[in-house]
């Protein structure tokens, strides 16, 4: 067995003490600053309620399959080991998502291992394992880690066990087809992934004239992927009527209703569909969101940076969008010179990849959209990313080394300033941050101003339904079918009554989206009845109203909703 590399494990030890110190912060930073969204508490109340007897339900009494499996499921022991404790169980998941974390680097170094220097393969992944992307996705209480370590795995055993292979066992095709099943189990869009793998298989064993073989590894893996797979979809299909996890179509409806909220579209786009204007505005977003990059990052924040300082911030804007585009033009060239100066082997191996990410971003640019989630749905990308630009950075080292005194200087100092950058970057993502995220405030509110029997209506319920303490109901669908329903035919306000909520609470806008406009005098009346003003509390922006009949405020917004307003109960 190889020796590993004393640089590589003095690169995973630091990362495993950042990533450590990242997960062991105090709740209340982890929660106000960004670090854990709103929707990983939908997972997290999830795997609370199936330890605790009352299965996979957000609230305790509706069914639902709108979160990934293998993440709940493995949060479902540490629920179990922890008994009541709210907080330990999430930096329990933290640590794990951090080793995870450290483990996919070390994938992504014996990828790149296989083809390039020592060097090249270890400066990549301490690239990838220090950047703000990954420090800061390591720690959002999400499968996105444990999701991108299943992709690396798998990934890793295809190029090494069965792509160079005339033909794979049964055994490591049953292995692969359990880590591409895993896959699709650890985040559903890494079926892109799956169809990529055989696609290229395909094409290898067809152009090396292996034989019909091949349709039997295929089947071979694709049976066992499927096996993996049809326990989840039969449980979706009994429990909400559908195979495919409600919250995936519930956040390409939020995305369309939330459109004016992000200036992207008009109200009745929820309705009407999307427009070539907000596809395109997605794609754009798109392209933005790629410059995270671990291995251009730097760079793009540098120019941010100086736009500020010179408030210019458009100019800045142009700069970077030419930077992008010659960095894209760049690879393209770069990469066919590569493939017809005799590395068209190792080119060709890692381009189903190329293949896969372009789908992600062709789905989420033109389909399911959101792009307030581009971030952690294009996590997968940045990986591949950091793939190819190891590769590009093995070929840079050759031609610095073969260059005189004052090219390698510039080059050495240039690769000191990106160090330090990255890990400057790094560090503010991490240790120098403000609060973001106001559910926690909100959820105090709730736990002193509220009866212990109240049921609170939410739509951003995620944090609010896991550190309130009360029952919360999920209003925007992702968790609830029946609101979902509700929410896309315009009868919110009977759902609202028939699910005995007594408070409906979150941002102002929001609840003027799905629930307004309103008139002068039903806004008059709705202010009487207001009992939560967030900025009196530090959350600017939130309000909460008491509900009971017999009032009704029509709406017009998203789905055309109403719901049934009234003054506070007599205590």
């Amino acid at each position: 067995m190889k020796r590993p590399n004393p640089g590589l494990l003095v690169v995973l030890a630091a990362a495993a003490a950042v990533h450590l110190a990242v997960a062991v912060l105090d709740f209340p930073t982890l929660a106000r600053n960004g670090f854990l969204y709103d929707d990983s508490f939908y997972d997290f109340q999830i795997a609370r309620h199936i330890a605790h007897g009352d299965g996979p339900s957000f609230d305790g009494t509706h069914l639902t399959n709108g979160f990934q499996p293998l993440y709940v499921a493995l949060l479902v022991p540490l629920y179990w080991v922890t008994g009541s404790n709210d907080t330990l169980p999430i930096h329990a998941a933290l640590v794990l998502s951090a080793l995870l974390s450290v483990a996919t680097a070390y994938l992504l170094y014996r990828m790149l291992s296989r083809r390039v220097s020592e060097i090249a393969a270890i400066v990549a992944a301490a690239a990838w394992s220090f950047s703000p992307i990954v420090m800061r996705q390591t720690a959002n209480g999400l499968e996105t880690t444990l999701a991108l370590f299943m992709l690396a795995s798998a990934v890793c055993y295809y190029l090494e066990k069965i792509r160079p292979e005339a033909t794979a066992s049964r055994r490591r095709m049953t292995i692969m087809g359990l880590l591409a099943g895993g896959c699709v189990m650890a985040r559903a869009d890494l079926s892109f992934l799956v169809f990529a793998m055989c696609l290229d298989l395909l094409f290898v064993r067809r152009s090396r004239r292996a034989g019909p073989g091949w349709r039997a590894e295929i089947a071979v893996a694709g049976a066992t992927c499927a096996l993996v797979c049809l326990p989840w979809m039969i449980y979706g299909a009994i429990a909400v009527g559908s195979p495919f996890p409600e919250s995936g179509r519930a956040t390409r409806f939020l995305a369309l209703a939330y459109a004016p909220f992000f200036d992207l579209g008009p109200r009745s786009m929820a309705a009407d569909g999307p427009t070539t204007g907000f596809v395109a505005e997605h794609f754009l977003r798109s392209v933005e969101t790629l410059k995270v990059t671990p291995a251009f990052h730097p760079v793009f924040r540098a120019i941010n940076k100086v736009g500020t300082r010179f408030d210019a911030p458009l100019a800045a804007e142009l700069a970077a969008d030419v930077v992008g585009f010659a960095l894209l033009i760049g690879f393209v060239l770069w990469w066919r010179q590569r493939r017809r100066a005799g590395a068209g082997r190792e080119c060709r191996e890692f381009e189903f990849l190329l293949l896969f990410a372009v789908m992600m971003v062709a789905a989420y640019s033109t389909f399911v959209f959101g792009v307030f989630f581009f971030l952690r749905y294009y996590y997968p990308v940045y990986f591949i990313g950091m793939i190819f630009a190891g590769l590009a950075l093995d070929d840079a080292i050759l031609y610095v080394q073969a260059r005189r005194g004052h090219v390698r200087r510039f080059a050495l100092a240039a690769s000191g300033a990106y160090a330090v950058g990255l890990l400057f970057m790094g560090y503010t993502s991490c240790f120098r941050t403000t609060p973001v995220y106001r559910f926690y405030d909100v959820a105090r509110w709730i736990r002193t101003h509220t009866d212990s029997s109240d049921t609170i209506g939410v739509f951003q319920s995620g944090a609010i339904g896991y550190l309130s303490g009360r029952r919360v109901i999920n209003l925007d669908g992702k968790v609830n079918g029946e609101a979902f329903d509700a929410l896309r035919e315009g009868r919110l306000e009977s759902y609202v009554k028939s699910a005995g909520i007594d408070l409906v609470m979150d941002n102002a806008k929001v609840i003027d989206l799905f629930l307004g406009p309103w008139s002068d005098a039903d806004r008059k009346r709705l202010d009487s009845e207001r009992v939560f003003t967030g900025g009196e509390y530090g959350v600017p922006g939130w309000i909460g109203y008491r509900i009971s009949p017999p009032r009704v405020f029509k709406a017009e917004g998203p789905s055309g909703a109403a719901i049934r307003l009234a003054p506070d109960r007599a205590p």
